[in-house]
Order: C-alpha cells, then structure tokens, then sequence
C-alpha cells in the first residue's frame, strides 16, 4: 500500500523553516539578531582558523572533536556571505533529518507520520537556534545511525562518525542489547573515532585538545543542578551572580562547587541505572530506540551545561522513537516524548527571549520559564527510564525459571 506523498507536512515544514531563517538573518526585525549571530560569528573565526591548517589552540570556547571542524568550513565552499550560507547548510540538514523520518516511518515498516510530524514542528519551537547551531548536523549522523540500518556494524560505523563531530553520539550504543550487537558495534565506533581522531592529529595541529578543553567548566545557569541557585537569586535568597566564561553563563557563588560536584557525580550514577537496565532487560525491537532516549536525556540531564541547542538532539531521538512501529501493547516512550516537546516550547520561550531574566539579572518571569522548562526535562528523564524499564522487564515466569535455573549448579 502505497501512503499518498505528505504535501501538508512538507507545507508546514517549508513554512516554518522559511520563518526562521527570517528571524535568524533579521529580514523581518524581531530583535535579539545577534543571539542568532553570534554562535555563527564564531564558527566563522573558527574556520579562518581551520583554513590555514590547525585547530584554534588556546580557545576555551573550542571543546569539540576533530571532524566539528566540517560543518564548520563547509559553508566555505558556497558563494555566499558565511552566515547565509551556515543557515542555509542547516535547513538542508533539517530536511535531510524529515526526509530520513519519512523513510524510516513508510507504510511497509508499519510506522506513522507521528515522527516526522514530531521533527517538523518539535524542532521549530525551538526557534532560530535550530539553524543557528551546529547541533542539527551532528542529529543527522544521529537520525542515521538509527534508522540507516540494523546492522551493528553499520550503526558502529555511524556512531563512530557522529562522536567524531560531539562525542553524545556514542550514547546510542547502550540500546544494543546482544553481547554480539554490542561488541560489533561499539568495537566499530571506536575504530573509527580513534581513526578519525589519529588522521586528524596527523594533519592539523591541536586536534586532541579537545580531550581536556572542559576540565575547566563551571556550572551553567541553565542547567538542571544550577535550577536551585537561579530561583534563589530570583526569589532574594541567595548573594551569588552570574559571569560569562567557558562560552556559557556560569554561577558563581556559595554552594555552586558542592553542586558542580553532585552534577558530575551524577551521570555516573545515571549511566549506572541505564547499566541495571541493560542487565535485566528481555530486549524487544524497540528498545534499540527507546534506551537511546533515555541515555540521551540522562546525559543532557545531569551535565554541567543544558544549552538550548541541546533540545535538538533529544527531539531528534523522540521523532525516531514516534516514527517506530509499535511490535506489542505495553508501556512506551510516547509521554517521555510529549514532555520533550513541552520542553522545547519552553526553551524556544527561554532563548534568547527572556534570557536576560536568568542570565543576567536574575529577574523572576524569565527565571520562573526556565525553572518549569527544567522541571519538565527532568520529568521527561525520569518518565522514559520507569517506561524503558516496564517495556522490557521480564515476565515473572521468565525470571522465575531464569532465577532456578541459575541456583542449580553444574553438572
């Protein structure tokens, strides 16, 4: 059966997409421009850098892995002002991700157009930043490695490549849920990041400074463990401020080390959960996607920096995931997915609109946006976990027998 070709979809994304390059290129004057800019601004010194052959050395801001640097010079190689063109290479790689959700969600592999519906307006309430970053590059290396193919190899390959550009990629593997799977797969991903990382520090100079560049980072205002101090400052009760260092806003002030501390010890804890999981799991087709999600939100969750573009890649993630055929009734990652989306609503809303409020001068209406956007991300974090976990536990005769089987010793 042949689905009929999506024209409304296609409509709205070309409509909203037309949008915000308006917004993000200031030919329809929303204020805030250089919000939009400014990242841009700062690939483009970066490629002049990466032009004359070496990795920018001494830059806190660079904290990327060697192959950032091709989407960085690719707008280089267009006739264009680099801006435009920057802009132009992202809508080109937000079609790519629809188009790739399209495919994977046709009628023969028993999926619906929730995903790329999902994609298409998930992503534009992210507003400009969704062009203006180069995080929607790094989610179609993202989208691939999930829906190219299931063979580990190839998403080995794929997630080599992805955490070649920034290293959250590499989260994908813990979906694997076969000895084999993993081994192929994760064998592959480190192939090819260490390949790619070796070429890369053969030709250009300082290609591995990326391994120490964020040693040094503090704890970003938007950031779900510095949520507490940015309501405090708010509501009058804490003395700290924030400043501008390691290319984010950072707090600085009492507690702020203690909990710097708690969101690095964090993700190991998270990562660990995601471990339980693993090793008590009966796998299913779908947990390939769904534990991809909830590492994913674990990550972004407890890191020291929740960047708006971040949102990015988790909604990618959530439109695959909505793209999925459903292989059983059960819990899904379906409510993890529409928390996400309120997410992004709330971060388009945060940035750069009311950042001022929380950023700054610690005003109480942008402060009180970011607050519920950061308390809606934890919910979603924590909502795909408990459905990743009910999805695949195992059948109590399943586990009692496996539990007997396990008492008996050998023979």
């Amino acid at each position: 059966m042949r689905r009929r070709p999506p024209w409304l979809l296609l409509l709205v994304w070309a409509a909203t997409r037309g949008i915000l390059l308006l917004v993000a290129t200031q030919a329809v004057p929303t204020g805030h421009g250089e919000s939009f800019r400014n990242d841009v601004t700062l690939y483009r010194d970066w490629s002049d850098v990466l032009a004359e052959g070496e990795f920018p050395a001494g830059d806190e801001k660079w904290q990327y892995p060697p192959f950032a640097a091709l989407p960085l010079l690719a707008p280089r190689l267009l006739p264009l002002g680099y801006h435009v063109a920057f802009y132009l290479l992202a809508v080109l790689c937000d079609l790519a991700i629809l188009l790739l959700l399209l495919r994977f969600s046709a009628p023969r592999r028993g999926g619906g157009r929730t995903g790329p519906w999902a994609w298409t307006v998930g992503a534009a309430l992210l507003g400009p930043v969704l062009v203006s970053r180069y995080d929607v590059m790094v989610t179609l290396v993202a989208v691939l490695a999930l829906t190219a193919s299931a063979n580990p190899a190839v998403r080995g390959s794929l997630i080599g490549v992805g955490l070649l550009v920034k290293v959250w990629p590499v989260a994908l593997l813990a979906g694997l849920r076969r000895w084999r799977e993993l081994l192929t797969a994760s064998g592959l991903t480190l192939v090819v990041a260490v390949a790619g990382c070796g070429a890369a520090a053969l030709i250009l100079p300082h290609a591995l400074d990326f391994l120490t560049a964020q040693e040094e980072r503090g704890l970003q205002i938007e950031s779900l463990a510095a949520t507490p101090f940015a309501l405090a400052r708010a509501l009058g009760w804490w003395g700290g401020y924030t400043t501008y260092q390691h290319g984010a806003m950072e707090a600085v002030g009492g507690g702020v080390g203690v909990a710097t501390m708690l969101s690095l010890a964090a993700t190991p804890v998270a990562l660990a959960l995601v471990g339980l999981w693993w090793l008590r799991a009966a796998p299913s087709p779908r947990s390939y996607y769904d534990a991809a999600l909830t590492t994913v939100l674990f990550l972004v969750a407890t890191s020291r920096v929740l960047s708006p573009q971040y949102l990015v890649w988790v909604i990618g993630i959530a439109a695959v995931i909505l793209s999925v055929r459903r292989d059983r009734p059960g819990p899904t990652q379906r409510p993890a997915a529409l928390l996400v989306m309120v997410a992004a609503l709330l971060t388009g809303i945060m940035y750069p609109w009311v950042e001022q409020d929380y950023s700054w001068t610690g005003a109480l209406p942008g402060t009180i946006v970011l607050v519920l956007r950061n308390l809606v991300f934890l919910a979603a974090a924590v909502t795909s976990y408990v459905q990743l976990w009910r999805a695949t536990r195992r059948p109590r005769r399943v586990r009692e027998e496996h539990d007997v089987q396990a008492a008996v010793p050998a023979s």
